[in-house]
C-alpha cells in the first residue's frame, strides 16, 4: 500500500478526517474559560521566561511537570503570533491528540497485542475517536493532562514492543518520560516497560535473535531517550526543592492517608462550577473510617490491614471505586449543569461497550478469533489506573480503561452466537449464558451506581 512517511494512505485519510470533525465539534461549544487544573496548566506556560529570557530551569512548581505547559508555552507563542485566542489554541492541540488516539495509538496497540488480527480500517479508526467525542467532548476545551498522558503512554507500549528496534526503544524511552511527567499516576508503568522488554527478549531464547551488543544499544537508547525528557524535570526538583526525583509532586512528600483517607467515604467525584465538589458518598466505608483513631489512614499498612478486618466493606469500596469510574455520567471536567436523564443514554452506552469489550475477551468463541495475543500489553496500559483506584477517585483517571472498552467492543472478526452446526435448543445455549451474564452484570452496575447517585452532596470550597 502506499504510504505516506511510512503511514498508509487509510490511517492519513482516518488521521485527517477525524482531526477535522473533532476540531469542528470543538469549536462548536464556543469559548471556555480554563478552571482549576486547566487554569494551572495553562498559566504554568508563561513561568518558563523570566526576564525576558527563556530557561526550563525557570519552573519551579512543586505538583506538576514541566512537559505539558512547556507544550502550552508554544502554544501560547503561536497563538499570539496569530492573533487566536488561548481557547483555541487549546482545542486546536486537544483535536489533534484525540485524533491521534482514536485513529492511530489505539488501533496500534491492538494490532501490537494480536498481530495476527484484520488491519484496522478508516472506518473502524473514526469509529473509536467517534467515542472518544461522545463521551468526553467536554475536555476538548481545556489545557489538561489526561489525553495527553494516554497518548504518550499507548506511544510508549506500541514502541516498546520493538524491543530490537533502536529508534523504536528510544521513542519508547522519550514516551515513557513524557507520560509519568504528565501523569504521574502513570509511574507503574516505568518498571513496566523494562518488565516487557525482558519479557520480550526471554521469549526469543531458541530462536534467532539480536545480538548481545545490539540488545545493549536498545536498552541504552531506551533509557537516555527517557533521560532527556525526565532530566529537566529532575533539575528543577533539585533547584528548588533539594531534590532529584523525575516524579512530579515527589518534592512534596505527602503521607500516604492523604490519599487514601478520602477514597474511604466517596465513590468518586466531579468538579461542580467555579468551587464546588461533588462527592458520591460510600457509608459504609465512612463509617468505617469514623472508627479508627483520628477518624483517618495513617499509613498503608494501617490501609491494607483493612481488608484483612473488614473485607465485604473494603471489597464493595473497591468495587464501587471501579464500576463508578466507568460510569460517564458528564462528558466535561467542569460540570456546570447536574446530572439529569436526558444523560441516561450515555450511560447505558458506556456500559454496554465495557460488557461487550469483556465478553470479547471471556467468550472462548470470539477470543480464538483475536489469535494469539500478547494480553500483557492491555495489562501494562491498565496498570496505569491502578494507583488512583483507593483515592478520592475521578472518571477521567480511568480513560485507558474507556478506551480499551471502545477498542475491544470494535475489533474485527465476531463469531456467531448461533451455531450452524447445531440444532435444536442447543443453538440458542450460547445466546443465553451471554443474556444471562449481561442481566447480572446490568444489575450490579445499576445497583452500584444508582447508590452512588442517591449518596451524592455538593461541598463548596472557599
Amino acid at each position: 500500500m502506499v504510504a505516506l512517511r511510512g503511514w498508509p494512505w487509510s490511517i492519513v485519510l482516518a488521521f485527517s478526517i477525524a482531526f477535522a470533525g473533532t476540531l469542528i465539534i470543538a469549536l462548536l461549544q464556543g469559548e471556555k474559560h480554563f478552571y482549576g487544573d486547566s487554569h494551572e496548566y495553562w498559566w504554568l506556560g508563561n513561568t518558563f521566561v523570566v526576564d525576558g529570557h527563556f530557561s526550563l530551569l525557570n519552573f519551579s512548581d512543586a505538583e506538576r511537570g514541566y512537559l505539558l505547559p512547556l507544550i502550552n508555552h508554544g502554544l501560547q507563542t503561536l497563538g499570539d503570533d496569530l492573533k487566536w485566542t488561548s481557547s483555541s489554541m487549546a482545542k486546536i492541540s486537544n483535536a489533534f491528540v484525540f485524533a491521534l488516539i482514536g485513529t492511530v495509538l489505539g488501533p496500534a496497540l491492538m494490532r501490537t497485542v494480536w498481530p495476527r488480527q484484520p488491519s484496522w480500517g478508516v472506518v473502524r479508526r473514526l469509529l473509536v475517536t467517534a467515542l472518544l467525542v461522545v463521551f468526553w467532548s467536554g475536555y476538548l476545551n481545556f489545557p489538561l493532562s489526561d489525553f495527553p498522558g494516554l497518548a504518550m503512554a499507548l506511544l510508549a507500549l506500541v514502541a516498546v514492543a520493538r524491543t530490537d528496534r533502536p529508534g523504536w526503544m528510544l521513542t519508547a524511552g522519550l514516551a515513557l518520560g513524557a507520560t509519568i511527567d504528565m501523569r504521574a499516576a502513570y509511574l507503574p508503568l516505568a518498571p513496566i516497560v523494562a518488565v516487557l522488554v525482558a519479557w520480550a527478549w526471554f521469549n526469543q531464547r531458541g530462536t534467532r535473535h539480536a545480538s548481545a551488543s545490539h540488545r545493549a544499544l536498545c536498552a541504552g537508547l531506551l533509557v537516555i531517550g527517557f533521560a532527556i525528557v525526565s532530566l529537566p524535570q529532575s533539575l528543577s526538583a533539585h533547584r528548588y526543592y533539594g531534590t532529584w526525583s523525575f516524579v512530579p509532586s515527589a518534592s512534596r512528600f505527602e503521607p500516604a492517608g492523604t490519599f487514601l483517607t478520602p477514597g474511604m467515604y466517596m465513590e468518586n467525584r466531579d468538579t461542580y462550577g467555579l468551587n464546588g465538589l461533588m462527592i458520591y458518598g460510600d457509608p459504609a466505608g465512612e463509617k468505617l473510617l469514623e472508627e479508627l483513631p483520628e477518624e483517618r489512614i495513617a499509613s498503608t499498612s494501617q490501609y491494607l490491614g483493612l481488608f484483612v478486618s473488614h473485607p465485604i466493606v473494603m471489597g464493595s469500596l473497591i468495587v464501587g471505586h471501579v464500576i463508578n469510574s466507568l460510569d460517564p455520567l458528564y462528558s466535561t471536567p467542569y460540570i456546570e449543569h447536574l446530572h439529569n436523564l436526558g444523560r441516561i443514554w450515555g450511560r447505558v452506552a458506556a456500559f454496554l461497550l465495557v460488557f461487550i469489550a469483556l465478553l470479547r475477551v471471556l467468550w472462548p468463541a470470539a477470543r480464538r478469533l483475536l489469535g494469539p495475543g500478547r494480553l500483557r500489553y492491555l495489562l501494562a496500559l491498565s496498570a496505569c489506573c491502578v494507583t488512583t483506584i483507593p483515592t478520592d477517585i475521578e472518571r477521567r483517571y480511568f480513560l485507558p480503561l474507556y478506551l480499551l472498552a471502545y477498542a475491544l467492543a470494535l475489533t474485527p472478526r465476531w463469531p456467531s452466537p448461533i451455531p450452524s452446526t447445531t440444532s435444536g435448543l442447543r443453538r440458542l445455549q450460547t445466546p443465553a449464558v451471554i443474556a444471562v451474564f449481561f442481566l447480572a452484570y446490568a444489575a450490579v452496575v445499576w445497583y452500584v451506581t444508582s447508590e452512588a447517585i442517591d449518596h451524592l452532596r455538593i461541598m463548596y470550597l472557599t
